[in-house]
């Protein structure tokens, strides 16, 4: 019986492809199947927000700030909701002087076409502090991001100003894109979209900070017990590859 049984898995190992010989080895995926895997695995129903926050405060040598944030979410309903805060300090006129910038920046202008994720500091002053940070955020259940405390509904193009500098929310080219101008000290960006994330700081005085800060965030729904999309996952993968794994 033994015998019997070593004979057939013999044949067995015989009649299998070259490719095939050993069907546990990695296989390299082409970028034409890694594209279809794109949201494969995440069943649409179980997404029940997404989100993106959106803030750039700058910060001058006197403690000075001016800034702004957008929030947008789409809950599982797929309804949208668009806010806009002012992260400006209120100024009381009893803050110290800030020395006018004279640095000067040259180039850099093919930065904000660039494919994908593009962050940079760039400086021609003393003393400056520039931060980019983009968070990817997944978790189970839970509610949408609350904009902060202040914030108002998008009505188009929203700007705020002090003695700082202006900030500036504007759609442009299918984008979301937040614009900050700290006049000779300065000024920041970021921008969302057309298959991009953008973030840049650029320093002409001395003693600035700015952050940059983007939040993507994804609530999925939590699972019922006993329920199990693993298989689901795996014949959605199994599709890409007529050959099987």
């Amino acid at each position: 019986m033994k015998t019997l049984i070593c004979l057939m898995a013999l044949l067995v190992v015989c009649s299998l492809p070259a490719h095939g010989a050993n069907p546990f080895r990695a296989a390299e995926l082409s970028d034409m199947e890694l594209s279809k895997l794109r949201g494969r695995y995440v069943m649409p129903d179980r997404i029940i927000h997404f989100g993106v926050t959106m803030s750039s405060v700058w910060e001058n040598g006197a403690g000075q700030t001016v800034g702004a944030a957008v929030t947008f979410n789409v809950n599982g309903r797929a309804e949208p909701s668009l806010h806009v805060t002012d992260l400006s300090s209120q100024l009381s006129g009893t803050e110290g002087t800030v020395s006018p910038g004279t640095g000067t920046l040259v180039g850099g202008a093919g930065l904000t076409d660039v494919r994908g994720i593009s962050q940079s500091v760039r400086s021609a002053g003393d003393f400056n502090n520039g931060l980019n940070n983009l968070e990817i955020v997944v978790s189970r259940g839970g509610e949408a991001d609350v904009p902060a405390g202040g914030s108002t509904p998008w009505a188009g193009s929203t700007g705020f100003a002090n003695e700082v500098g202006r900030v500036l929310i504007d759609r442009q080219g299918g984008g979301l894109k937040v614009m900050l101008d700290a006049g000779t000290q300065g000024s920041a960006m970021q921008q969302i979209g057309t298959g991009k994330v953008v973030q840049q700081a650029s320093f002409t005085g001395d003693l600035n900070s700015v952050r940059n800060l983007v939040t993507l965030s994804v609530g999925l729904k939590e699972l019922p017990l006993g329920q199990d999309f693993a298989n689901c996952t795996l014949e959605q993968l199994r599709a890409l590859r007529p050959v099987g794994f």
